[in-house]
């Protein structure tokens, strides 16, 4: 009796043995990067075709979070208790939230992150169809942060696929777009942060300059303070480049990094962001009327909720900034809220 326990017990070691190795053999067999440099498709559906030197245009970044984190919601990688989406219709529902955010405020330029092309966590619902086809006064490109192998994990409840990326829309018409690799880690926890990347979106002026939007998700969750500086760092090397032209440049999306003076170190995603690292020509732009995203280690409470800025816009200084808010809907679709701007070319 005693040998066939330890023959059975040997047998469901040997099972979960060759289980787990198939799933991280799975893990590295299907990792993979989309190449840098890569031109994006850009649908232009729009009657104007250049930005005009001097007139006020409105400018909003918002990371929607995938359609999944209502305010009484809570997420595992930061404490919390849940995973995925609740459900399709939870999903469907901030994104109606969204979109009814967005309609009121009628940006001309809009850039999204954390949109979900397809993905277990956001019930898979396709959210750069919902809002392409909701905001049809604007052209758009979509460029692809990431592809996730199937994440078992956490074990009891996984978090599933994901395909992701950053959506920028515009009422002129673009004449390109490209997606840029950025630095991210190279050991383990490569597949818990996911690729990163930035989307350059070229626009045309009366001044015969062009406009460079800049649409950026940095890395939030990881602990390598050499990845955040080298991220910054391409992404700088890209502002300079265009600003030496005589080009505008903004850049804006989600920093995770602190752009205010409520930095917290023991928080991966809200350092200080190193202003003094920024180049010559660039200001940073936040708002400080209302935080910008709250920590979701528990359902939202205006008392207890760790809240901060990480979502702002860096522009250079041939750009007016007339006006930036926080505009505040106490994270009913979202952990964060979107900012809008007001600018003027010089």
């Amino acid at each position: 009796m005693l040998k066939k326990i330890i023959k059975w017990s040997l047998s469901i070691l040997a099972l979960i043995l060759l289980t787990v190795g198939s799933y991280v053999a799975y893990l590295f067999l299907d990792y993979h990067r989309l190449e840098d440099n890569l031109a994006l498709e850009v649908t232009n559906q729009t009657s104007q075709d250049e930005f005009a030197v001097g007139q006020t245009y409105s400018m909003m970044t918002f990371n929607i979070g995938y359609g999944s984190y209502p305010s009484d919601y809570s997420f595992f990688m930061d404490g919390g208790d849940e995973v995925r989406a609740r459900s399709k219709k939870a999903v469907e529902e901030a994104l109606a939230i969204d979109k009814d955010l967005i309609t009121s405020a009628n940006p001309d330029l809009l850039l999204f992150q954390e949109v979900d092309l397809d993905g277990d966590r956001s019930q898979h619902v396709n959210q750069v169809d919902y809002f392409t086809q909701g905001l049809t006064d604007y052209s758009w490109s979509f460029a692809q942060n990431y592809d996730s192998s199937y994440l078992f994990y956490p074990v009891t409840d996984p978090i599933g696929q994901a395909t992701s990326g950053l959506l920028t829309l515009s009422k002129i018409n673009f004449q390109e777009a490209t997606r840029y690799q950025l630095p991210i880690d190279t050991d383990i926890n490569k597949f818990f942060d996911l690729d990163r990347a930035y989307s350059v979106n070229r626009y045309g002026t009366n001044s015969g300059a062009d406009l460079v939007v800049i649409n950026v998700h940095l890395s939030a969750y990881t602990k390598n303070a050499s990845i955040q500086k080298a991220q910054l760092a391409k992404i700088s090397q890209t502002m300079e480049s265009e600003y030496a032209k005589g080009n505008y440049v903004i850049v804006g999306g989600d920093f995770n990094h602190a752009l205010d003076d409520n930095a917290r170190n023991d928080l991966t995603w809200m350092k200080a962001f190193p202003v003094d690292q920024l180049p010559a020509g660039f200001i940073l732009a936040a708002p400080s009327n209302v935080p910008t995203v709250r920590n979701i280690d528990q359902p939202y409470n205006p008392n207890t909720t760790l809240t901060g800025t990480i979502d702002g816009f860096i522009l250079s200084d041939n750009i007016i900034v007339d006006t930036i808010e926080t505009l505040s809907n106490d994270f009913a679709s979202s952990d964060h809220h979107p900012v809008l701007m007001t600018i003027r070319l010089q």
